[in-house]
């Protein structure tokens, strides 16, 4: 099969310390999101003890609401400590690979 491009075609190029900062980064972002959950349930206290409690509709839909918002930011967490975790290790694995082929290279030559 014969390519067009030039002679970057079908290359991939990483830095293998920025790839690998940037998932630890996502991995401490889904740390604040956490933490800002406990701060969430923390400051609805108040609001679980009367508003919620009342038995009114409003106070229904608000825990609803309470409950639709907890589960999205849970996933969307898990998404991006997942995404972090990987990118992270598509560093470290690029890097032994680059490292076993440099090797390789360096025995034949």
């Amino acid at each position: 099969m014969i390519y067009a491009g030039g002679p970057s075609s079908d290359t991939v190029a990483m830095n293998f310390g920025a790839v690998d900062n940037a998932g630890g980064a996502l991995v401490r972002y889904s740390g604040a999101i956490g933490n800002a959950l406990g701060e969430l349930d923390t400051a609805l206290g108040p609001v679980r003890e009367t508003w919620y409690q009342s038995g009114s509709q409003s106070g229904s839909d608000a825990r609803t609401a309470e409950a639709n918002l907890r589960g999205a930011l849970g996933e969307m967490t898990q998404i991006i400590n997942n995404l972090g975790s990987l990118l992270s290790r598509s560093a470290m694995d690029g890097a032994a690979l680059d490292s076993a082929l440099a090797g390789k290279f360096q025995q034949g030559a």
